[in-house]
Order: structure tokens, then sequence, then C-alpha cells
């Protein structure tokens, strides 16, 4: 954890133009504009849908709990036991019944949310769960501002609201009665506000913007510093470096007007594997992205 309170308020934006900030979007760009109204109400729709359902099985393990009581109180009183006995395994079962049901989640899957395909809305979609889960964690400081202009950093136990099923509401929704949706508790009650110190989303770079670059001196200045940030004794960082090593090959200027099956061919006659080298051209290769969360991203080129 690396909060660092306290803020000065010149340090903080409120927490809905933080994840704007971390999208790298201009200031003052509406939430609607990188997530949708239809993707904003399918997952505020399911959040009171899971409040409603919590609801449900609340009243369910009480009602089950209250059966399974009195069968305990009539196989002790009544003759014969079995009366009892019978209702308190109805009430037990459907009170263990209604508390594992309480355990699934119920929040929107990304490809829950997003009707058609939508590379964007996707990728803007894991940026939310990126920053969710940095604030969680406080490496994105964020404080309330209370009713009288009051700056209090949120509590620990009330930053695990973030993670938790609909802990985006907390982003993206100024309606508070939305926010009791969210299962965890305590939940913060007051106007969010985070410091960036300049933090921007690890899926605004993959290794497919990295081939998809124009500019071959942008591109050169890009790997230097992805390289010049990977020198570390450790499989991770071995990893990262040659899937950076497979990214140069693929930008390599014989390559040029070349199809990407004769490119893959080539590399793997060098030695690449293909599976490594079909992830890396996605942009979905693992070891590569999931090194980024490391990096200082908001310095990249």
């Amino acid at each position: 954890m690396q909060q660092q309170l306290p803020l000065r308020p010149s340090d903080l934006v409120r927490v809905w133009d933080g994840y704007i900030a971390f999208l790298k979007q201009p200031a003052g760009t509406a939430i609607e504009a990188v997530i949708p109204r239809h993707a904003l109400l399918a997952m505020t729709d399911a959040a009171r849908r899971g409040r409603k359902r919590r609801r449900l099985l609340n009243v369910l393990r009480i009602a089950s709990a209250i059966v399974a009581s009195v069968g305990a109180i009539v196989s002790v009183a009544v003759n014969p036991m079995i009366i009892g006995i019978g209702m308190l395994l109805i009430g037990g079962l459907g009170f263990i019944g209604a508390h594992n049901r309480s355990k699934i989640r119920d929040e929107p899957e990304i490809d829950e949310v997003v009707a058609e395909p939508d590379a964007t809305l996707e990728r803007n979609l894991r940026a939310l769960d990126d920053f969710r889960n940095l604030i969680a964690s406080g490496d994105i400081p964020c404080v309330e501002r209370l009713p009288d202009g009051t700056l209090k950093p949120v509590a620990p136990a009330a930053l695990s609201a973030f993670a938790a099923d609909h802990g985006t509401l907390l982003i993206l929704s100024r309606d508070q009665t939305l926010w009791q949706c969210i299962p965890r508790r305590p939940i913060p009650m007051s106007s969010l506000w985070v410091r960036m110190s300049g933090r921007v989303a690890p899926a605004l770079v993959t290794s497919r913007v990295l081939l998809d670059t124009p500019d071959r001196e942008l591109f050169d200045r890009r790997i230097e510093w992805l390289l010049s940030h990977a020198q570390q004794p450790t499989p991770r960082a071995r990893s990262f470096c040659e899937a950076v090593q497979i990214i140069v090959a693929l930008r390599r200027p014989e390559f040029d007007g070349m199809t990407f099956e004769r490119k893959k061919e080539l590399l793997s006659g060098e030695g690449f594997g293909e599976s490594r080298i079909e992830k890396i051209h996605a942009g979905i290769y693992p070891a590569f992205n999931n090194f980024l969360r490391a990096l200082p991203m908001h310095e990249f080129p």
C-alpha cells in the first residue's frame, strides 16, 4: 500500500474524473463517452437485482433458522420426534442452501455487459477493473470529502468495497442509493476523491499497440523505455524481455509487406514459439501485459 496522506485539495480529483484520466482521455470527458449508457444500465440493473436477491436470501435464512429452531423444540417436546427432526432438517438445509447461494457473485462479467463486439468498451471495462483494484489496495489514494469540506482518508475496510460486487458504482455513479447495492460493508458515504499521480491504465499499452505504432522513432523509444524498466533478474522480467524481442522481430524492415503467417513461419524457424508469437500479435500475451502493471506507465512515451 502506497497511500500518502494527508492530501492537499490540489492533489485530488473526483473519482470519476480520475477514471477518465486513467484512460488518458481529455479532462471533462463524460463517463458516458467511455462507458455507453446501455452498458451503465446493464451494470446498475444487475446491482439492483443483486440487492433484491440478497434480501430474499436473508429472509429465507431467517425463516429457515426459525423453522430449524422450532423443529429442535418440537423434537424434544412432542412425540413422535420425527416431526421435529423433519422440521429441523428442512430448516437447516434451507439455511445452508441460502447461505451458499449468497456467496455467488452477481456482478456481470465484461462479456455480459458488452452486448455487441466492441474492443474499445472491453478495454475500458478492463481498465475500470484495474482502477478500482488499485483504489481498493490503496495504490491510488482515496479520500472522502465531508459536507463541511474536511478530507477524510477512506478506511481500509471501506476501500474493500471497491473490489466487491458492483464496487464500480462507487466510480461510475453519483447516486449514493446505488452504492447501497454493494454487498460489502462498510461503504463510503461521502463524495470520493483520488490522487492519480499520473497513473494510467495498463490496458492502454499492449503488444498490439506497440506493433501498430506508425512512427518508427516513437516505436524505438518505446522499446528502449520498456527494456530499461525490465532489467531485473526475475523470471517475469525475462519473459517480458523475450516478448519484447518478438515485438521487435515482427517490426523488422525486411518483414514489411509480408503476411502474419509468413512472419510467424520465419520467426518460428528462429526458435520463437508459435503460440507466443500469435498471442503477442493479438495483444493478449499475459506475461507481457501483466508485467506492465508494475511499471510507471504515466512515463511511457
